[in-house]
C-alpha cells in the first residue's frame, strides 16, 4: 500500500477504541485568572517554611502549605515528565475521600478562621483592599473554578495533556498539580498509564487535529471532547507494550533531569535516541504490525525494567545505566543489519516530509 497524509490519518481515525473507552474521566483544568487564588512564588530562600511571595504584591505573605497546590504552566514544555513552575495556588477547599474521585467543598469562613488562620487573614485581606467585602467566601464561584471536577481527582495519578504548539502529554504521578488549559486524564487501568504516555507523545497524536477537523472543524486540540476521540490501539504482542511501557519510564526520568539542571549534549541524545525508539515502537503498533522480529529482540535483550517509581526521583544514578544501554544496542552487530518494509518505510517518509516525525 502507498501512504500519504490522508491515508494514515484515515487508517488511524478508524481505530475503533479510543481513549474514552479506557479512561475513567477526562476533564479540563480549572480557571487561574481570579486573583483570589493568590498566584505566589516561594521566597528566595527556597525554603519551604519560608514566607510565599504573592503576584502583584512582591511582598511576603503566609498562608498554610495545606492548601497550596503546585501548577504547570502549559507554555512550558511537558513532555513525559511533570515541570511545575516555581509557582503555587491557593485553593481553599476541603479535599477528601477514597479511591479515584474525591470530595471537594469550599471551606466555610468561620471553618476557614479556624483551621486556617493565615489564609483566611490574607482572604478578607484581599476582600478589602479590592472592595470585595460582599462577595460571599462559602461560594465556589467567588474563588473562579470553572473546572471544580479537577479537584475531586486531587492525588489521584493522571496524565495532564498541553498544547505548546503540538500536543504532549506528562504524567502526574501524585496527582496532586493543578493546571489551566489542557487536560488530565485518569484511567481505568493504572497499568497503561505509560503506554497512552508514550501515544500521546507519538507522532500519531499529531494526527489528531486532522482527524478531530474531519468531524468537527471548531474542535479544540486540547478539550476533553477531542481527547475522547483520541484512538487506542494496543500491541497484539504484550512484550511489545512492555517496551513501549518501559521506555516511555526512560522518558520520564531523562526528561526530569533535563528540567532539573542545564542538560549536556549527552543527554539531549540520550532523550533524541529513546524517543525515537518508542516513537517507531508505536507507529508499528497503529499502522503495520510488522517490525523486523530482529530488531525487537535488541530491543528486548537491552530495556530493561525500572525499580519502582525510580523515574519519579532527582539525582543521575540512571543516567550512566540508560546510556549503556543505548551503547549496547547500538553496537549489537545485527542491529545495522535491521530494516523496515518497503511499507514502514514510507510512511516514515510521509510523516517527516508532513513535519510530524
Amino acid at each position: 500500500m502507498f501512504w500519504n497524509k490522508e491515508s494514515i490519518v484515515e487508517k488511524i481515525g478508524k481505530i475503533p477504541e479510543t481513549l474514552a473507552d479506557i479512561s475513567e474521566d477526562i476533564f479540563g483544568g480549572i480557571s487561574v485568572e481570579n486573583d483570589c487564588l493568590h498566584r505566589v512564588s516561594l521566597s528566595g530562600k527556597q525554603d519551604p517554611e519560608a514566607p510565599y511571595v504573592c503576584r502583584g504584591l512582591y511582598r511576603d505573605i503566609n498562608i498554610e502549605q495545606a492548601l497550596m497546590y503546585p501548577y504547570i504552566d502549559s507554555a512550558f514544555s511537558n513532555e513525559y515528565a511533570v515541570h511545575p513552575t516555581r509557582y503555587s495556588f491557593m485553593l481553599p477547599y476541603e479535599i477528601a475521600g477514597e479511591g479515584l474521585k474525591k470530595g471537594c467543598r469550599v471551606i466555610p469562613p468561620e471553618e476557614l478562621k479556624e483551621r486556617y488562620p493565615l489564609a483566611y487573614s490574607r482572604i478578607t485581606e484581599f476582600r478589602e483592599l479590592f472592595h470585595h467585602a460582599n462577595s460571599p467566601l462559602e461560594s465556589p464561584g467567588y474563588y473562579g473554578l470553572h473546572g471544580r471536577k479537577m479537584l475531586e481527582y486531587v492525588g489521584t495519578p493522571r496524565l495532564v495533556v498541553t498544547d505548546s504548539f503540538r500536543l504532549q502529554a506528562c504524567y502526574d504521578a501524585s496527582g496532586k498539580h493543578i493546571f489551566e488549559e489542557g487536560c488530565g486524564i485518569v484511567l481505568k487501568d493504572p497499568s497503561r498509564y505509560h503506554y497512552v504516555l508514550a501515544a500521546l507523545n507519538s507522532s500519531v497524536a499529531r494526527t489528531l487535529p486532522a482527524i478531530c477537523k474531519l468531524e468537527n472543524p471548531n474542535c479544540g486540540l486540547t478539550t476533553p471532547a477531542a481527547l475522547k476521540r483520541f484512538p487506542i490501539a494496543f500491541p497484539d504482542d504484550e512484550l511489545i507494550e512492555s517496551l513501549i511501557s518501559t521506555i516511555s519510564r526512560y522518558l520520564i526520568y531523562i526528561h526530569g533531569q533535563v528540567y532539573a539542571a542545564s542538560p549536556s549534549e549527552n543527554t539531549r541524545n540520550l532523550q533524541a535516541f529513546y524517543a525515537r525508539i518508542v516513537n517507531l515502537l508505536v507507529l508499528d503498533t497503529y499502522l503495520t504490525n510488522d517490525l523486523d522480529p530482529r530488531f525487537l529482540e535488541i530491543l528486548t535483550d537491552n530495556i530493561t525494567p525500572l525499580p519502582e517509581k525510580l523515574e519519579y526521583e532527582n539525582g543521575s544514578e540512571l543516567m550512566s545505566t540508560l546510556r549503556t544501554s543505548k551503547q549496547n544496542i547500538l553496537e549489537t552487530p545485527d542491529f545495522g543489519k535491521c530494516r523496515f518494509t518497503a511499507e514502514f518505510t514510507n510512511i516514515l517518509a510521509t510523516l517527516k516530509n508532513n513535519g510530524v516525525w
